[in-house]
């Protein structure tokens, strides 16, 4: 682009936003469908949460924001030294929840409901293959115990499900402000 039609473009994008420039009404703000019947399962989690092991040893916290009403929420959970970011998703074509994160390898991993939409405990489940190139499957267990606290438990199998590990056994109490 030459200078001259650099410097007449910057000019009529300068003008537009000169004082007294006429400006229309700000837009409408976006209004979202309402969600289906199970999809405000999750919404109760907003808010900030501390994280516990089983033994009652708190081993981090985590902040959930409802980014859409009974479709989106995202959380950042900070356990030890890092701090890991998810979202969970209402899937039309799974009429369920997700769970959406970035995997050890460095891309999205993506958990898909394998309970009942609006059952508890909520069964979210993935095959993957892990860094040494191995199979495994993925369960997430979450169980509502009330508003205020919730549990997780990921657990991994490499032999299809036969036998399970526990990667992970989280209790989420809700931090009173």
């Amino acid at each position: 682009m030459s200078i001259r039609a650099f410097t007449a473009v910057a000019l009529i994008l300068l003008a537009a936003e000169a004082p007294g420039a006429a400006q229309g009404p700000p837009p409408p703000a976006p209004t979202l469908p309402q969600a289906p019947p199970g999809a405000s399962q999750l919404d109760f989690l907003a808010g900030d949460w501390e994280i516990s092991d089983p033994t009652g040893a708190v081993v981090g916290r985590s902040h959930i924001e409802v980014q859409a009403p009974g479709a989106m929420l995202f959380e950042l959970r900070r356990v030890g030294e890092g701090a890991q970011p998810l979202w969970f998703a209402f899937s039309e074509r799974d009429a369920g929840w997700t769970q959406l994160f970035v995997g050890a390898i460095g891309m999205i991993r993506q958990f898909s409901a394998s309970s009942a939409a609006g059952a508890w405990p909520m069964v979210l489940t993935q095959d993957v293959v892990l860094r040494d190139g191995a199979p495994a499957r993925f369960r997430l267990t979450m169980a509502r115990q009330s508003d205020d606290e919730t549990t997780r438990l990921l657990e991994r199998s490499r032999d299809s499900g036969a036998t399970w590990t526990v990667v992970f056994n989280y209790r989420y109490r809700r931090i009173r402000a």
